[in-house]
């Protein structure tokens, strides 16, 4: 019972103060702040997907096929400015090498 306390009151303090951020006026940050503030979701994502790529058994290891399908979504995006298409097109590669179709090695 304790620990479901814990995590009820740990939810709590979490909602509120993201809440408090999102009920600030918007004159209380500067267009410095409000810029930064963009680049969360971008740096939160990169730190859930980094380590799926390069580590393994906690070692760092470079897989090339995952690399070059890093770089391709990253290409996609930025001509295409969407998301989906790009996670679609390096995962659809990435599915296409493990498969054989694409020849790698």
């Amino acid at each position: 019972m304790n620990l479901v306390l814990l995590y009820v009151i740990l939810s709590i303090i979490t909602y509120l103060s993201r809440r408090v951020f999102l009920r600030l006026p918007g004159h209380w940050l500067s267009p410095r702040m409000k810029n930064g503030l963009t680049y969360i979701p971008v740096g939160i994502f990169s730190a859930l997907i980094f380590p799926s790529l390069f580590v393994q058994d906690s070692q760092f290891v470079i897989q090339p096929v995952l690399l070059v399908a890093s770089l391709v979504c990253l290409g996609v995006m930025a001509l295409s400015k969407n998301v989906f298409l790009s996670f679609g097109v390096s995962l659809g590669l990435v599915v296409l090498v493990s498969l054989g179709i694409i020849p790698w090695q």
